[in-house]
C-alpha cells in the first residue's frame, strides 16, 4: 500500500500545527490505502484533554486544497482566510468530521437502549497489593495469589498509590499504524468462509491477485494463519515464512480486513464520534455506562439484524519496533521514571525475571517482547488462550475501561469441545479457529452449557494475569492503550506440555521449541530452588515417551547417528518436522531420497513412515541417548531432593 509523500506530509505537519487553533489540532490523523485517510498526524499528546473549539463550517466552493493528493490521501482544506480547516465535502468540513475523513468503517447505528442484553456474570478477584508487597519479586506475588486466583482464569492487580509511571512512547506523537475492522455481528454468527467485507473486496478486486485480500490476516488479532505470534507462517521465532498455499488457504478464512492507518489521536477521535454517533437517539448523543455498552456488545454479538456494525482495533504492535509504553532504562530514560524503567512490574522486565522460563529463550515478538493494543469504542479481543499456554499481563496505560471475560483451565477443554459443537461449519472451513482470535461466543451461551464464565472491569494504572490455559476474551469501552506480553514460571511448564502435544495434533509451528526448552532449563536448574521438583516430573515423562517412540520407530529406521553439526550428522536444533511441524531438538529422521546437507524433508519419530523407501535410506538423527535422558531426570530429583 502506498503512503503519503514524506517530505509534504511533515511540511504540512509543521504548518496544520502553527496556524491552527488547539481543537482543530487534536483533528489529525494518516493516509491509508482504501483512500480514506484523514488529515496530517498532530502535534498534540493525546493523553492531554484540549477545549474543543467553535464548529467553524464552509460551503465547499470557498474552500482549497493546500497539495496534492499522494497515493490516494485526502488533502485537507483551506478556508477563505487561508487557515487549515479539518474535515472533508461529505461532512461540510466539520470540525467533528465523519467516518470518511475520520478514518474509519461506516457508523450504522442499531441502538435501542431497552433491547440490550444483560447477563449475571460473576467477578474475578482483584488484589492490591502493599507497598511491601509491590516491592518485592511480582512472580513471588503472583504465585503466593495463584491457588486462589487461578480459579477464576485471570485476576486483576490494582498497584499501590506510589506507581504512578508515564505514558514514555517514544515519538508517540508521529506514531502510525494499521488497524483492523471487525465485524461485530460476525464474531459469532457468520457462514463459514470470508467476512462479509472480504467477499466485497474479492468481487471488487476479481482478477486480481488474491494475496491481496489477506494482507490483514497477520499477528494475533488477524485470524486465518498469517505472521505474528499466532499465524504460524511467520513474524518472529522460530516461524518461517508463509508459502503461497498457505496464503491461497488464508484468503478462504475468516479474518480481519486492514482499516486506516491512525496515530493515536485520530483513533482516540474515531472513536468518540463512533460512540456518540452510534449511541444516540433522534440524533442527539446519549450518555452510556459500561453496562448500557456492555449490553449493546452482546446483543450485537448474539441477536444482531440488518447491517454490519464495524470498528477497528490497533492491535498487536510490536514494541520491537516503535517502543515500549514504559520508559526504558539508559541514558534516554525521561527524568522521573527510572524506577520504573529497571522495576520488575514493567511489562518489558517480566519475561526476563530470573524466575521465569521465558529467561533462557530468545527475543520474540509478542512472547517475550511486548506488544501494544489501541482500542476504540466495542472493538473486541476474542476468546483464546496465549501461546503455548504461557501466563501473559496486561497492563492499561490509559484510557477508557477494558471489560475482559475468563474461563477457568479446568473448563478450558469443555469449553473448546462446545465451540466445535456449537460452531461446526466453522471448523470445518478453519480448523485452526480457535488459534485465530476471530470468533466469540457470549457468557449465556457458555454458562447454559456449565461453563463458568467470570468478569472484571480492568482500568488504567491495573494489571490483568492470566493463567496457562486459561480461555480469555473482551472489549473495550472506549479509547485506549494496553500493553501485554507472556511470562512463565516454572508452574507453566505442565502446560506447556500439554499445548505442545496440541500444536503437533493441529499441525502447528512451535513459536518456542519446547524440547529444547527442557535442556536447557534442566541445565540451569541448580540456580533455581524451584525448578527441580516440577522439572523432573516432567522430564521423567517427557523421557518415557520419548523411549516410547524411539521402541516404536527402531524397525522403520535404518541407522542411528549422534547430531555433530556436521553435514554427515547435522544438528537439527532449528528444523521443524515436515509433517506435524514438532521441535525436532531431541531427534529427528531423514530419508536420503530427499534430505541432503542439512536439507531436504526431516519428520519427528512420530512421524518417521512418511515415505515409502527402504528401511536403510532412513537414518534417525540424535541429540542424547534415553540412557543419558534419564541420568538427567536422576540429577533432577537429586537436586530436588536437596531444596525439600
Amino acid at each position: 500500500m502506498g503512503e503519503v509523500n514524506v517530505a509534504s506530509s511533515r511540511a504540512v505537519e509543521r504548518a496544520f500545527a502553527v496556524k491552527t487553533v488547539a481543537g482543530d489540532a487534536r483533528n489529525g490523523g494518516m493516509g491509508d490505502g482504501d483512500a480514506r485517510a484523514t488529515s496530517p498526524t498532530p502535534s498534540t499528546p493525546p493523553e492531554k484533554e484540549i477545549e474543543p473549539t467553535k464548529k467553524r463550517r464552509v460551503t465547499p466552493g470557498k474552500a482549497s486544497f493546500a497539495f496534492d493528493v499522494h497515493d490516494g490521501a485526502i488533502p485537507f482544506a483551506h478556508d477563505e482566510r487561508g487557515e487549515p480547516m479539518f474535515g472533508c465535502e461529505t461532512c461540510s468540513f466539520d470540525p467533528d468530521g465523519c467516518e470518511k475523513c475520520l478514518g474509519g468503517p461506516p457508523i450504522r447505528t442499531t441502538w435501542i437502549r431497552e433491547r440490550a442484553l444483560a447477563y449475571d456474570v460473576p467477578p474475578v478477584k482483584t488484589y492490591r497489593p502493599t507497598e511491601e508487597e509491590w516491592a518485592g519479586d511480582p512472580l513471588e506475588y503472583i504465585n503466593s495469589i495463584r491457588p486462589e486466583a487461578e480459579k477464576y482464569g485471570v485476576c486483576n492487580i490494582i498497584p499501590p498509590p506510589s506507581w504512578t509511571p508515564e505514558f514514555c512512547l517514544p515519538d508517540k506523537e508521529s506514531l502510525r499504524f494499521r488497524t483492523r475492522i471487525q465485524a461485530l455481528n460476525e464474531l459469532q454468527n457468520r457462514p463459514a468462509g470470508p467476512s462479509a467485507r472480504a467477499r466485497a473486496k474479492m468481487l471488487e478486486e476479481e482478477g486480481d491477485d488474491a494475496a491481496n485480500v489477506s494482507a490483514s490476516t497477520s499477528g494475533r488479532m488477524g485470524g486465518g494463519g498469517g505472521g505474528g505470534r499466532m499465524g504460524g507462517g511467520g513474524g518472529g521465532g522460530r516461524m518461517g515464512g508463509a508459502t503461497p498455499e498457505d496464503v491461497e488457504a488464508v484468503v478462504k478464512q475468516y479474518g480481519f480486513q486492514q482499516g486506516a492507518r491512525h496515530n493515536l489521536t485520530s483513533l482516540e477521535r474515531y472513536s468518540k464520534y463512533f460512540k456518540s454517533t452510534y449511541f444516540s437517539e433522534h440524533g442527539e448523543p446519549q450518555n452510556v455506562s459500561v453496562k448500557d455498552m456492555e449490553g449493546e456488545f452482546w446483543r450485537l454479538i448474539e441477536a444482531s439484524e440488518g447491517r454490519n456494525v464495524e470498528v477497528i482495533y490497533g492491535a498487536d504492535i510490536a514494541t520491537m519496533h516503535v517502543g515500549s509504553g514504559f520508559a526504558k532504562a539508559g541514558v534516554n530514560c525521561p527524568p522521573g521514571q527510572e524506577t520504573y524503567a529497571s522495576s520488575p512490574w514493567n511489562v518489558c522486565n517480566m519475561p526476563y525475571n530470573s524466575e521465569s522460563c521465558l529467561s533462557h529463550v530468545e527475543a520474540t515478538t509478542g512472547i517475550t517482547v511486548p506488544w501494544l493494543y489501541f482500542g476504540m469504542t466495542m472493538s473486541a479481543f476474542c476468546w483464546h488462550v496465549e501461546d503455548h499456554s504461557f501466563y501473559s499481563v496486561n497492563y492499561h496505560h490509559f484510557g477508557a475501561p477494558k471489560v475482559w471475560y475468563s474461563i477457568p483451565a479446568t473448563h478450558s477443554k469443555q469449553f473448546e469441545e462446545v465451540m466445535h459443537r456449537r460452531l461446526p461449519h466453522l471448523f470445518q472451513s478453519q480448523p485452526d479457529l480457535l488459534h485465530s482470535l476471530v470468533t466469540i461466543l457470549s457468557p449465556k451461551i457458555l454458562q447454559d452449557e456449565g461453563i463458568p464464565v467470570y468478569r472484571v472491569e480492568q482500568h488504567p494504572r491495573s494489571y490483568i494475569i492470566t493463567f496457562p490455559y486459561a480461555y480469555h476474551a473482551g472489549f473495550n469501552t472506549g479509547f485506549n492503550c494496553a500493553e501485554a506480553v507472556n511470562f512463565a514460571p516454572i508452574d507453566w511448564l505442565p502446560f506447556g506440555v500439554g499445548a505442545t502435544e496440541r500444536y503437533v495434533r493441529d499441525k502447528r509451528y512451535q513459536s518456542v521449541a519446547h524440547d529444547q526448552l527442557l535442556s536447557t532449563l534442566t541445565q540451569s536448574a541448580h540456580k533455581h530452588p524451584r525448578f527441580p521438583k516440577v522439572l523432573a516430573e516432567v522430564m521423567q515423562e517427557r523421557v518415557d515417551t520419548e523411549e516410547q517412540r524411539v521402541e516404536a520407530a527402531k524397525p522403520l529406521i535404518g541407522q542411528f547417528v549422534r547430531m555433530e553439526n556436521t553435514a554427515e550428522a547435522p544438528d537439527l536444533n532449528e528444523r521443524d518436522c515436515t509433517t506435524c511441524k514438532a521441535d525436532l531438538n531431541w531427534a529427528g529422521v531423514a530419508c536420503s531420497c530427499s534430505f541432503g546437507k542439512g536439507r531436504g524433508y526431516v519428520y519427528c519419530l512420530r512421524c518417521v513412515k512418511a515415505c515409502e523407501c527402504a528401511v536403510e535410506k532412513r537414518t534417525c538423527f540424535y541429540r542424547h541417548t534415553v540412557q543419558e535422558l534419564r541420568e538427567q531426570v536422576s540429577e533432577l530429583r537429586r537436586l530436588a531432593a536437596g531444596t525439600n
